[in-house]
């Protein structure tokens, strides 16, 4: 289940991104309180955020909160 959630179109892309607090989907699990998190990205061919067949993406990586210059390379399309 996703803490945070940012939404990009397509035509944004390559983009830099930044998560912090205001992302998180539920302030009651606010980002900051966390050690770690699960970066990924998904282009939905649908646009609706459950994930689909189709759907682009890309594989997710644990980060430690603080840190910077993550790079996250849509490269799979789900099966």
């Amino acid at each position: 289940m996703p803490i945070a959630v940012l939404r990009r179109t397509v035509r944004e892309l390559p983009t830099t991104f930044f998560l912090d607090d205001a992302a998180s989907l539920d302030p009651g699990v606010p980002l900051s309180a966390q050690d770690s998190i699960l970066v990924g990205a998904r282009i939905a061919r649908t646009g609706y955020a459950r994930r689909q067949a189709g759907d682009l993406e890309s594989q997710s990586a644990e980060v430690h909160k603080a840190a910077s210059g993550v790079e996250v390379v849509i490269d799979r399309v789900v099966p």
